[in-house]
């Protein structure tokens, strides 16, 4: 095996169940430089130069990164500082609260399973008053139009039905509306892509092959992590439970070598 199949071999096997929207991807980059830092100065910020050479090595063309770099500034994602002859893009102070809002998701531990799960039903006038809005903010998912599910007991809702269960186990349908299919299928395909690696041996990939690998397989992480409902649904799915594995995978490569792509 090369060094550049295990980067190679990711990319073919996640190419069905993800298309790299660009922009999304560079969200992903900036996003794990300011959670996780990087070995240089200026960690959360990287070189056009260097957000190039990774780029490139995904497939994605210079133009696609032009244009996605072009829409981020326009929807206040990113900024651009001068440094020399070098651009260095940054998140903007809505883009870095946006991603520690989510970070947690991504990087944070798998939820435990709750000690019981409780279920309430809504009058038909509740989403007027602001109660689904409550219930969102407390962590509840909808399971069908004003019923919810939690895994405690809500704090103000006078009049909706409530029901609380100590069993663990949920009823397959449940399941299946929190973790519809195509999720548990990607969070399958991410979990078969990274046994498949050798994760012992990553850390002697090139500085380049170890960031576009890190980028890669935690995007498609990132993208699972914030399809699952705000429940501790991975705890009673076991085709979710990909999370430890990623994180593995992560450690194995180490944070973003963006210093290194830079001269």
């Amino acid at each position: 095996m090369t060094l550049t199949d295990p980067l190679q071999e990711t990319l073919a096997h996640l190419r069905d169940s993800s298309d790299l929207r660009v922009w999304s991807v560079i969200v992903t980059l900036m996003g794990d430089l300011t959670v996780m830092g990087a070995p240089d100065a200026d960690a959360s910020g990287v070189s056009g130069q260097a957000l190039g050479k990774v780029m490139a090595a995904l497939g994605i063309r210079p133009e696609a990164t032009r244009v996605a770099l072009h829409r981020l500034r326009k929807d206040g994602w990113i900024e651009s500082t001068r440094h020399g002859r070098r651009s260095v893009y940054h998140l903007t102070q809505d883009g870095l609260a946006q991603t520690k809002a989510v970070a947690d998701r991504i990087y944070g531990p798998a939820r435990a399973a709750p000690a019981q799960w409780h279920l309430l039903a809504l009058p038909p006038h509740a989403e007027d008053d602001g109660s689904f809005d409550s219930l969102i903010a407390e962590g509840f998912s909808e399971l069908m139009p004003g019923v919810f599910l939690g895994t405690s007991a809500p704090r103000t809702t006078p009049e909706a039905l409530h029901f609380s269960d100590p069993k663990a186990e949920l009823p397959s349908w449940v399941i299946a509306k929190l973790a519809p299919p195509k999720l548990q299928i990607d969070s399958d395909q991410l979990r078969k892509t990274i046994k498949h690696l050798p994760l012992g041996a990553l850390h002697s990939l090139s500085a380049l092959d170890r960031a576009a690998l890190r980028l890669v397989l935690l995007h498609e992480w990132r993208r699972i992590a914030l399809r699952l409902p705000d429940l501790p649904v991975e705890a009673i799915c076991p085709d979710l439970q990909v999370r430890a594995l990623v994180h593995e995978a992560l450690k194995a490569l180490g944070p973003l070598p963006v210093d290194q792509l830079s001269p």
